[in-house]
């Protein structure tokens, strides 16, 4: 059989490939290569490869004894400490650099530093590091508060006092800190972090304050990048396509009412009850759009967009990733962190955020508990953040047996409780420790609200003991019209699923997803993909390759 090949295939955000075959590459331009990394995400730097991705290795005339990962260190400043491995790749030799990411920045000793980015084609580049970029990418890392510094050329008479008439109004509509009435002009501002006192006394607006209440000409002179756009779409008809670049409470005011006709409510009756079911919670768009405007990159040209397809969802995108700390997978469970923390105070303080800062728990529990899919922010990449919000039609059986276990229960399920039930439908059977280990939750609670779930109905349990998993009840498979799905989970155990998955693996050959669904009758394609995953998470399976030609093998 053909070995497998052991480094990727092609270059990334995260990988750079490097030709030593013609000629020694020098040792300049191997510590701007992984200076280059370092100022991204880091990323791994293979030297003997070329940029097509073909392993030629290293020239026959490389000194071999040579530490090279001791050469960068000592010729960037600071010091990047990377790793150096000899690698035989298709019997050719090659030398692999792990390179971590930074905080801060990092430059060559003569002042030179590059950043990994994608060009216009979405190809991997190495390119000069700017100013703007050692700005942002402190600021990302938490390092600089943007938001707080006093904007550049800006004075008092920027400052709209309208604008704090409106902050003030905000305030009492939306419950903010009521002590914030009581001050002065001066004192709100200087309160909320909007004016900070120079050297010689006097008043400057800050970025936050310029945003909040700043009149537009100026806006647009010291912030160029702030921009929304809101877009509302009814198949290829555009209903709505407005561009706005004034302060921020007036443009959630005039989305907020452009975004009125469009919200719809229909009816559920439980027992004695009526149940609204709104076509998009108020408080998801609410926190799904404040986020946006609180914590995207302000020093990048590209506006906040909102685009509602009103026959499959609403489409809400910030410029800049996530700040460091946070990732796709741990986005419920990350301490609040912002890149903008003055302004993102403000907005809470005036309460038109999440005070405890818990808004995308918010978004996740606003739409399960009206039946529908959890918010995905699966699109969001290093340089934007994408939520999507269903407003498809809601599962109204659903609904009703949330709001019959409430009745039964005396309390609502809970963010943990509905975020069990999603897992569960997603995933089809886990245990409660693998459950815990996905919610990145305590286990003992996860148990407690499994175990009240299995109370009230809407949970099933198979096994005992360390290995009893846990599905969805019939009644909510019933209210998902798939009963079918039902019976084949009652007869494949996460441990069969995984036990069965190895069994192929230790045939000897590379193992694709496809061969698991063709093995493994009744399993569903992202049952498949979980296991997987599950598998390689725990080193029982070691993956190569990406996309449609990934491979599968156990461990040597």
């Amino acid at each position: 059989m053909e070995q497998e090949r052991l480094i990727p295939t092609s270059e990334s955000i995260t990988v750079e490939f490097k030709s030593d075959h013609k000629s020694p590459l020098g040792e300049k331009e191997l510590v701007l290569a992984a200076i280059c990394l370092a100022n991204n995400q880091g990323g791994d730097l293979y030297l003997g490869v070329e940029d097509d991705g073909a392993v030629t290795g290293l020239h026959p005339s490389r000194d071999r004894t040579k530490d090279l990962a001791a050469v960068i260190a000592s010729r960037t400043n600071p010091p990047l400490s990377i790793s150096a491995t000899t690698l035989q790749e298709g019997g050719r030799e090659l030398i692999w650099f792990q390179v971590p990411p930074i905080q801060g920045s990092v430059f060559s000793n003569d002042g030179k530093a590059l950043i990994r980015a994608l060009d216009a084609k979405g190809k991997p580049i190495c390119r000069p590091m700017s100013a703007v970029d050692v700005l942002r990418r402190a600021n990302q890392q938490r390092e600089v508060d943007w938001s707080g510094l006093p904007a550049a050329g800006a004075t008092v008479a920027d400052l709209n006092s309208a604008e704090r008439d409106r902050l003030q109004a905000v305030v009492k509509r939306h419950r903010g800190e009521a002590s914030l009435l009581e001050l002065g002009n001066e004192e709100l501002d200087l309160a909320l972090g909007l004016v900070v006192q120079g050297a010689d006394g006097s008043l400057m607006p800050t970025h936050a304050g310029l945003l909040l209440m700043g009149h537009e000409a100026p806006l647009r002179r010291c912030i160029p990048g702030h921009e929304v756009g809101f877009q509302v779409l009814q198949g290829t008809e555009v209903r709505v396509n407005r561009f706005l670049r004034g302060p921020l409470l007036a443009v959630v005011d005039e989305i907020s009412q452009r975004l009125e006709p469009f919200m719809q409510e229909q009816e559920l009756e439980v027992g004695l009850f009526r149940v609204p079911i709104p076509n998009l919670p108020s408080s998801c768009f609410r926190e799904s759009f404040i986020n946006a405007l609180a914590h995207r990159d302000y020093t990048a040209l590209a506006p906040v967009t909102v685009q509602w397809n009103l026959t499959e969802g609403m489409t809400i995108s910030n410029p800049g990733g996530f700040v460091r700390g946070v990732t796709l997978s741990n986005l419920l469970t990350a301490p609040p962190r912002s890149r903008n923390p003055v302004l993102a105070d403000a907005l809470k303080r005036i309460g038109l955020a999440e005070r405890t800062g818990r808004g995308v728990d918010r978004i996740f529990e606003g739409l399960l508990e009206v039946g529908r899919s959890a918010p995905s922010y699966a699109r969001s990449t290093d340089d934007d953040i994408v939520v999507e919000l269903s407003t498809r039609p809601a599962n109204l059986q659903l609904v009703a047996l949330w709001q019959d276990y409430q009745q039964r229960q005396g309390q609502p399920l809970g963010l943990l409780s509905l975020l069990v039930l999603h897992l569960l439908h997603e995933q089809r059977k886990l245990t409660a420790e693998q459950l815990s280990e996905q919610l990145q939750r305590d286990p003992t609670l996860v148990r407690r609200h499994v175990e009240q779930l299995l109370e009230g109905d809407l949970v099933a349990g198979q096994g005992q003991g360390r290995g009893r998993a846990y599905t969805l009840s019939k009644r909510v498979y019933a209210a998902f019209d798939q009963a079918d799905a039902y019976r084949q989970q009652a007869s494949l155990s996460p441990e069969e699923i995984d036990r069965r998955i190895l069994e192929l693996a230790a045939r000897g050959e590379a193992l694709r997803r496809k061969d698991v669904l063709e093995a493994l009758s009744g399993l569903e394609s992202r049952q498949a993909t979980y296991a997987l995953q599950r598998l390689c998470s725990q080193g029982r399976l070691i993956p190569f390759g990406s996309g449609k030609g990934r491979r599968y093998q156990l461990p040597p």
